[in-house]
C-alpha cells in the first residue's frame, strides 16, 4: 500500500514540475538524459559501466556515482554522457533520480560551457578539489525537484526514503514553510540513514548517543505524517513537520557541540545552513567531507 502511495505522488508531483517556466527544448533535453541513462538503472548497472559510488546517502543528492573518466573530460559537455549517477531510494528501492556534470576548473576561472537551451547556472564544490582548483557541477534531476530540475539539493529524496509523500512543491519554495520543511526533511534523513550527515564524527560518544535519542523522537513521527497525508490533512502534517523541524535544530546543535576546531565548525555550520536555507546557491559542499 505504501509504495502504492509513493508512486501517486510522484506522478502528482510531476505534474506540478511540468509547469515550471522550461522552454520545451531544455525539457526535450531533460527526457532525451533520462532516457539515455535508463539502461543504467541501477547500482550495479552503474558500477558495471564504469561508475563508483562516492560518500555514501547524502540526504538531498543521493548517492553519487562518479565515472572518472567522463569527469576528466568533463568541460567538454555531453548531454547524454553525465559525468555522475545519483541514487536515493524510493518506495524501498535504490532508484535512479539524477545525474550531473562535473570537472575540475582553476579557481577564479569563471567560463562554463553552454549546456541545456535554458543554460541552467553551475555550482562549485571547492572543498572537493585540490588547492587551486574547484569542482564544478551542474545537476539534473529525473524526478520531480520542489527547486527546479537543476537544483543543487532535492529535499523530497528525505521523504520518499521513508515512503512519506512530500509535500506540494508550492509550500517547499513558501518563505515561510518552506525553510521548516527543509528542516524536516533533514529530520528525517537521520532516520532514513541512521550512519547521519557527519558519519566518522557521528560514530563516536557522547554524540553516538545523542543523536540515537534524537533520531527515536523523529520516528515516532514518521506514522503521524502518513496518516495526515493520507487523510488529506496538509494543516496536520505541517504541525507535525514543523515538530520533526525543531529536532533538527537539535541534530544541527549537537553536530557542532562535538567539533573542537572553530573553523571546522564553521565550515559544518555553513553547509548545514546552506541545505535549508539556500535552494540554488551558487557555491555549494558537500555535507559529508
Amino acid at each position: 500500500m505504501r509504495s502504492h502511495h509513493i508512486a501517486v505522488a510522484v506522478a502528482l508531483c510531476a505534474a506540478r514540475a511540468g509547469a515550471q517556466e522550461l522552454s520545451a527544448t531544455t525539457r526535450a533535453q531533460i527526457r532525451e538524459v533520462a532516457a539515455s541513462a535508463r539502461s543504467l538503472g541501477s547500482p550495479a548497472a552503474a558500477h558495471a559501466a564504469g561508475f563508483e559510488p562516492v560518500f555514501g546517502w547524502i540526504p538531498t543528492m543521493g548517492v553519487h556515482y562518479v565515472n572518472e573518466a567522463r569527469m576528466k573530460d568533463g568541460r567538454t559537455f555531453k548531454l547524454v554522457e553525465p559525468s555522475q549517477l545519483m541514487f536515493s531510494p524510493i518506495a524501498g528501492k535504490d532508484s535512479l533520480v539524477g545525474a550531473a556534470y562535473a570537472y575540475l576548473a582553476p579557481v577564479g576561472d569563471s567560463a562554463r560551457p553552454v549546456t541545456f537551451q535554458d543554460n541552467p547556472p553551475w555550482h562549485e564544490h571547492p572543498n572537493l578539489a585540490p588547492p587551486g582548483q574547484t569542482l564544478v557541477m551542474l545537476h539534473v534531476w529525473f524526478v520531480p525537484s520542489p527547486d527546479g530540475p537543476f537544483a543543487g539539493h532535492n529535499f523530497n529524496l528525505p521523504f520518499w526514503a521513508l515512503g512519506l509523500a512530500p509535500p506540494n512543491a508550492e509550500r517547499l519554495v513558501d518563505s515561510v514553510a518552506g525553510p521548516m520543511i527543509r528542516k524536516a526533511a533533514l529530520a528525517l534523513s537521520e532516520v532514513a540513514d541512521t550512519a547521519g550527515l557527519f558519519p566518522v564524527l557521528a560514530a563516536r560518544e557522547p554524540l553516538h548517543t545523542q543523536l540515537r535519542e534524537l533520531r527515536d523522537s523523529v520516528r515516532v513521527l514518521v506514522p503521524a505524517l502518513e496518516r495526515s497525508q493520507f487523510a488529506g490533512d496538509w494543516g496536520q502534517w505541517e504541525r507535525t513537520a514543523a515538530r520533526a523541524a525543531r529536532h533538527w535544530d537539535s541534530f544541527r546543535a549537537a553536530y557542532l557541540s562535538a567539533v573542537v576546531l572553530p573553523e571546522r565548525r564553521a565550515r559544518m555550520a555553513g553547509r548545514m545552513d546552506e541545505m535549508t536555507s539556500s535552494p540554488n546557491g551558487a557555491v555549494h559542499g558537500h555535507p559529508r567531507d
